[in-house]
């Protein structure tokens, strides 16, 4: 049997492990591609009880969206869930980014209501709601996620 180039066997080599990294891998980015689809649902579920949420306030006569007092209380009771192996301050941004995208859709809900519009439900994706604070950094909203199941 003729001998190979060395690089030829560090190839070889390379592919195996590669090989074999990507089955190992595949059976564990499966479970994240589960858990990313739990977390659009939940993020969904999340906006329609934050749309239920925006029709009892307008029920009710309350006139704003943001309610600073329950936002505080929403990261204080997401960073108090945390397991502590997602680092806080990411968890607190994608919470108020979370947070901002619900007042927004609570926003657009206020204005379709005020227009005459119907439910104040909008198709996923379709965002025409402005944004928050010009600019300032948003804070949490509306809902919590549920505890521990």
């Amino acid at each position: 049997m003729p001998e190979r180039d060395e690089p030829d066997v560090v190839r070889a080599d390379v592919a195996a492990l590669g090989d074999r990294s990507a089955a190992a891998l595949a059976p564990l980015r499966d479970r994240i591609d589960a858990i990313d689809h739990e977390i659009v649902a939940l993020l969904n579920e999340r906006a329609q009880i934050a749309l239920e949420i925006g029709r009892v306030k307008q029920q009710t006569g309350r006139r704003t969206v943001r309610d600073s007092k329950r936002e505080a209380e929403v990261l204080e009771r997401v960073t108090s869930a945390s397991a502590g192996l997602f680092p806080e301050p990411e968890l607190v941004a994608i919470y108020r980014k979370l947070i901002a995208a619900t007042r927004r859709v609570q926003h657009a809900q206020k204005r379709e209501a005020a227009s005459g519009g119907g439910s104040g439900a909008r198709p996923a994706g379709k965002s025409a709601a402005p944004r928050d604070g010009g600019g300032a950094a948003p804070s949490a909203g509306e809902g919590t996620p549920p505890g521990p199941r």
